[in-house]
C-alpha cells in the first residue's frame, strides 16, 4: 500500500488543452483510460505538449480530471510560460492534498492504480478525510511516460 501523505499546495496555474471523456465507472474504466492516453498522444504527436514543456517552470506534466454534467473534463498541460492561441488556462486552488506516489511502468497504469487505491481503499478507511472537490491531479514527475515517476494529488479537507 502507498504511504498516505497530506501536503498543502499553493495555487497553481496550468496552461494546456482539454477534452471530454465519459465519466469513469467500474465497467468503462479501461476505455476511459484509453481515451485519456489518446488525448496525450495527440498532443505529443502534434508537438503541442512539447511546446508547453519547453517553457515549463517545474518540468512536470500535469493532467486534471474534473467531473461535470457532460462527463469528465480531462485537461493536459504544464505550469508554463508558453502560451499559444489555442490553449486554455486552469487555476488549481491552494489546498490540502492527499499525495500518492508510484514509480516504474507506464504512467497511465500507475495513475489508474492510485485512483482506485484512493477511492476504493484510502477514502473509505479514513473517515477524517473529506474529498473536498470534483477533481484529481495527475503529475508526471520525470518526463518519461513509459517508465514513470508519478504523483496523484487529491484535494481533501481533514475533519
Amino acid at each position: 500500500m502507498t504511504k498516505l501523505t497530506i501536503k498543502h499546495m499553493d495555487e497553481l496555474t496550468l496552461t494546456g488543452y482539454s477534452t471530454t471523456v465519459p465519466m469513469p465507472t467500474m465497467e468503462n474504466v479501461d476505455e476511459v483510460s484509453k481515451q485519456k492516453s489518446a488525448h496525450f498522444g495527440q498532443l505529443a504527436q502534434s508537438g503541442k505538449f512539447s511546446a508547453l514543456m519547453a517553457g515549463s517552470r517545474d518540468k512536470i506534466g500535469y493532467a486534471v480530471g474534473t467531473t461535470g454534467s457532460e462527463g469528465l473534463s480531462y485537461f493536459a498541460g504544464a505550469n508554463t510560460a508558453t502560451v499559444a492561441e489555442d490553449t486554455e488556462q486552469l487555476v488549481l486552488p491552494a489546498n490540502d492534498y492527499v499525495v500518492l506516489t508510484a514509480a516504474g511502468g507506464p504512467s497511465r497504469k500507475l495513475f489508474d492504480r492510485l485512483i482506485r487505491q484512493f477511492f476504493g481503499d484510502i477514502l473509505p478507511n479514513h473517515p477524517e478525510l473529506v474529498y473536498k472537490d470534483t477533481y484529481v491531479i495527475e503529475a508526471l514527475l520525470n518526463g518519461n511516460p513509459m517508465d514513470s515517476v508519478v504523483e496523484l494529488r487529491i484535494p481533501v479537507k481533514v475533519k
